[in-house]
């Protein structure tokens, strides 16, 4: 099940991005990076997920587990080229 903080939906909203491009970006993906959480939300990682193929732009979403559930933390379009340093 997914689930969404305030955070991600209000960014969904305002960036225009479904719950389904959000749910095909964590199923279908590529992973970009897994960073450990330093914000003390008791979670243990935080996942960046890139959707390109199939869909007209290109989307991020960060997202964590929360016991059995898929907790989406935020999403945002990725309109440049950029790279994990």
């Amino acid at each position: 099940m997914f689930k969404y903080t305030d955070h991600a939906r209000k960014r969904m909203n305002s960036r225009g991005i479904s719950e389904n491009e959000v749910q095909a970006a964590v199923e279908k993906g590529e992973l970009e990076f897994t960073r450990t959480d330093e914000k003390g939300r008791g979670k243990e990682y935080t996942h960046s997920i890139e959707l390109k193929e199939n869909y007209p732009r290109k989307i991020m979403v960060g997202w964590t587990y929360d016991k059995e559930d898929i907790l989406i933390l935020t999403v945002y379009e990725i309109k440049r080229k950029w790279r994990q340093e």
